[in-house]
């Protein structure tokens, strides 16, 4: 239940006499789980804004500026929150914020000093201490973090955050299930721990277990306050699984809080745009067995998680991927070992595949692409384009792989593969960028085949 406006009085959670960290969470989680508070804290900026232009005061203006600084980090402007804070870097909640602003921004050796400055000024505490522990790891320094980690682990072992970082740390240095293992620790400790129920989901998400990672976003929904992302991952959850009432209800309820939110807004479109999308399933039958074949998901097999997880990483998502893969591609892979690579002959077998299939029925046409040259731009992956996750998970259950793939294709072909007009927009606008545009449909049968991409 959101908390009632009339009792939201920012005069007194905003306050430099009264302002702690405890206030600026507070603060936080109720701003963004209503939109009334929301516009309340956004006037409440405004005021303190216009105060310090008029105040002349060095302590007030001191004051001024670490509410300011505070209040921008709330609301998301993080820069301009990071600006102020230096100001008053000498007071410590002001290098606590100063240093969560860092964080956001990847200058995890600025944010460090931060926030030791930070647990300089007073006795250990630990919030401030899992919070370098998490800048530690971010910066690349996992045994930096798990030795705070350890150091803590017997004053602070029944606490959750401990083994969420823990988790996080393991995840980093590819101990999966061990890392599974910790976040489902941090939750026998605190079931409503959102950062691990929030990881769990994800995990679920990456790997398939669609009902399982469904079950974690919605108990993250659950929670006061609730991640944003829970909702937008859970709503594109529903969406893939045709239940685009509850999707859009998902966008909406983050536009509620955050109408700015751009992630919201594109996947609440899209979702309005798939209740009033007409289905033919004669689209489905004409694409053929050899297709539907190699079109089944990774998710689909009972593969170990090492090996799900080194196929996530490598974007081999679909039977059709791994043809296009090599076994020492595969081997040279960071912890994919001959163990998993007889997993995945395994499962080809069971489908009348290989590895490298497509690359040995291709390879003239190949090494004719490489001997004329290709422009860098044709040959980028999906993954690394700027598409919006539910366009891109579009493009890429579509066999989509690289931009050269989307030249390739006129509007009907992309139509016909499922790909929304939302969806299309984007590809068009993404081709434009890069001076190339899809094939017009009235010219397909007269262009021939090996210019269709130029």
């Amino acid at each position: 239940m959101a908390i009632a406006t009339a009792d939201f009085d920012l005069d007194k959670l905003l306050n430099t006499e009264t302002i702690t960290r405890e206030t600026v969470v507070y603060v936080k989680e109720h701003a963004y789980k209503d939109r009334d508070n929301r516009e309340k804290l956004d006037k409440k900026i405004e005021a303190i804004r216009a105060d310090l232009k008029k105040e002349h005061d060095g302590p007030r203006v001191k004051d001024l500026t670490l509410l300011l600084g505070i209040g921008e980090w709330i609301v998301g402007k993080v820069n301009e929150a990071a600006v102020l804070l230096k100001e008053v870097k000498s007071r410590k909640i002001g290098s606590y914020y100063l240093g969560k602003c860092y964080l956001e921004l990847g200058d995890y050796g600025t944010a460090l000093e931060c926030f030791e400055r930070a647990m300089k000024t007073d006795t250990v505490e630990f919030d401030i201490a899992m919070d370098i522990v998490e800048t530690k790891r971010k910066g690349g320094s996992i045994d930096g973090a798990l030795k705070d980690i350890k150091a803590y682990s017997q004053s602070h072992g029944d606490n959750a955050e401990l083994h969420y970082q823990w988790g996080r740390c393991l995840d980093a240095m590819g101990e999966y299930q061990e890392a599974f293992d910790k976040y489902e620790q941090s939750l026998q400790i605190d079931p409503n721990h959102a950062k691990s129920l929030f990881r769990q989901a994800f995990n679920y998400d990456m790997d398939g277990e669609d009902e399982k990672a469904i079950e974690y976003y919605e108990r993250c929904t659950k929670l006061n306050p609730t991640y944003k992302n829970a909702y937008i991952n859970l709503g594109i959850l529903y969406e893939d699984n045709g239940d685009a009432d509850d999707a859009a209800y998902c966008f909406e309820t983050v536009l509620d809080a955050d109408p700015m939110n751009a992630r919201a807004a594109l996947f609440f479109k899209d979702a309005k745009s798939s209740l009033a999308m007409y289905y033919d399933e004669e689209i489905s039958k004409r694409q053929g067995k050899d297709s539907e074949v190699l079109g089944i998901p990774i998710s689909d097999f009972e593969l170990s998680v090492r090996s799900k997880n080194c196929l996530e990483k490598m974007n081999i998502r679909t039977l059709r991927d791994l043809t296009k893969v090599t076994e020492s591609d595969l081997l040279s892979f960071k912890n994919f070992g001959e163990t998993s690579l007889n997993e995945i002959k395994a499962i080809l077998g069971q489908k009348g595949l290989r590895l490298g299939q497509a690359l040995e029925s291709d390879k003239e046409t190949e090494m004719e692409f490489l001997n004329k040259g290709t422009p860098a731009d044709l040959v980028e992956s999906i993954a690394d384009v700027e598409f919006s996750p539910r366009c891109r998970s579009l493009l890429v259950k579509a066999g989509i792989e690289t931009i050269d793939d989307l030249a390739d294709k006129t509007e009907d072909e992309l139509a016909e593969m499922g790909i929304t007009e939302d969806c299309l927009d984007e590809v068009k606008d993404i081709l434009s960028r890069r001076d190339l545009t899809l094939i017009s449909d009235e010219i397909l049968d007269a262009e021939p085949e090996s210019d269709a991409s130029e």
